[in-house]
């Protein structure tokens, strides 16, 4: 995890914005290009803003230091976004649109609650070397 920024510095903004300019994107070719609905300003916005709390969150805890959770919460997203995609093609009679972003809301969800825990663990294990 080199590449990421070292924590408190203003590198994290950047990552921040370029994080939620390719989830935006992500969800975007997945609205309208995969599923092929007409495109929509109202729903474009609501993709960037969801995009926005993702990537403020992930990254902010990232600023603070704690690259497991910005690790395995991003992992979660790709998993997450890859299912997604995956359950575009599988023939649910119009529910595959649904079960995708279900599904990719779970697999966030629990990368960010994964990477909590794992770095609780982390942070648990170092006090008690500490003392």
């Amino acid at each position: 995890m080199n590449l990421l920024p070292p924590a408190r510095t203003g590198r994290w903004l950047a990552w921040c914005a370029g994080y939620a300019l390719m989830v935006w994107l992500l969800l975007i070719v997945h609205r309208f290009v995969l599923l092929g609905n007409e495109p929509n300003l109202t729903l474009g916005v609501r993709w960037a803003l969801l995009a926005l709390v993702f990537s403020g969150i992930i990254n902010g805890f990232g600023w603070l230091g704690a690259r497991l959770v910005w690790f395995f919460s991003t992992a979660g997203i790709v998993l997450g976004i890859c299912l997604m995609y995956i359950y575009t093609y599988r023939e649910m009679s119009g529910w595959e649109d649904l079960a995708g972003f279900l599904t990719f809301l779970i697999c966030t969800a629990g990368g960010f609650v994964l990477g909590l825990i794992v770095e609780g663990g982390r942070m648990l294990v170092q006090y008690l070397h500490r003392r």
